[in-house]
């Protein structure tokens, strides 16, 4: 799509994700919407646009109260609610607005958005480290964290370029070790190892604990996930009330995207050719070990 049409469709605005349009040029890097959330800092966003090859295009809608669910944002696939809180950042890139969207994850509000609509998510620990550092946020079901930085994208490429842009990574030569669970049926383009997972989709607490035993141990698992929001609403808000509302919330079929961030990972997410459903990737946040789960999971990237 020529940036020109990118604009006229970024002031068309057809459904309501974009907070404000900024003027963009032909030739001048590609187009960045970002969340419309203070956890990222201008001077973040002005390094990328410094480099030349970013312009910021949108400031782009944010779920409010930084809910996992969007009530004012329609997904444009399934006409559901939009996954959030990042989600009018992922509607843009999945409308063709913008090239890459950056968003805020606490606890999935990148990857789950992403998910939904089955593109590329990205988040790291490491992105604008001292930045978010600063902050510190307690979730709807007691858990105590700080936000990272990711991004989406439509196009591995796009997404494996920011990522290199902003993150130190180191190859690392020597054998890894990848896990996923017992009951993935799927053959994977690389050796794995097997492994028990808890239940994914049930305590959010069991997940942080599995995911904090396990990856000091392995260089990164892997997690197929999903349909996320196709079938169920998957919001904590909502889910907390009675055991009715708690299925419908584990029907949305959020997993380990949603304690990634938690634990203090970088996790990657590779759609499939299913609706809403994708691989996810994560590992502890260290340059080798994101350098490899990268390269491992292109080999899952299909057109």
């Amino acid at each position: 799509m020529k940036i020109e049409e990118m604009q006229r469709l970024s002031d068309l605005n057809p459904f309501h994700s974009v907070v404000r349009t900024l003027p963009v040029f032909s030739g001048n890097g590609l187009l960045l919407g970002v969340k419309n959330d203070f956890h990222i800092h201008t001077s973040f966003i002005q390094s990328l646009i410094d480099s030349k090859q970013y312009q910021l295009h949108t400031i782009d809608a944010m779920a409010q109260g930084g809910r996992a669910i969007d009530l004012q944002l329609i997904n444009p696939i399934t006409g559901n609610y939009m996954s959030g809180s990042s989600s009018g950042t992922a509607v843009n890139v999945f409308l063709g607005m913008n090239d890459i969207g950056i968003g805020s994850d606490g606890g999935g509000s990148v990857l789950a958005p992403a998910m939904c609509l089955n593109l590329f998510g990205f988040i790291s620990y490491l992105i604008d480290k001292e930045n978010m550092d600063l902050y510190s946020k307690v979730s709807t079901d007691g858990i105590r964290f700080r936000p990272s930085l990711g991004y989406i994208a439509k196009y591995f490429e796009v997404l494996k370029e920011i990522v290199k842009v902003t993150l130190p990574l180191e190859k690392d030569s020597s054998a890894h070790k990848i896990v996923i669970s017992y009951i993935d049926s799927n053959n994977y383009p690389f050796e794995v190892e097997r492994i028990n997972f808890p239940d994914i989709y049930g305590e959010r607490k069991e997940n942080i604990h599995f995911l904090s035993q396990v990856l000091p141990t392995i260089d990164f698992l892997i997690s197929k996930e999903g349909p996320v929001d196709v079938e169920g609403f998957g919001d904590s808000v909502f889910g907390h009330f009675d055991e009715r509302t708690k299925q419908v919330q584990r029907k949305a079929k959020k997993g380990l995207l949603r304690v990634a961030n938690m634990v203090g990972a970088t996790a990657i997410s590779i759609p499939t050719d299913e609706l809403g459903i994708s691989y996810l990737g994560v590992c502890e946040s260290t340059p080798s070990k994101i350098a490899v789960m990268i390269e491992k999971m292109e080999k899952l990237v299909i057109p």
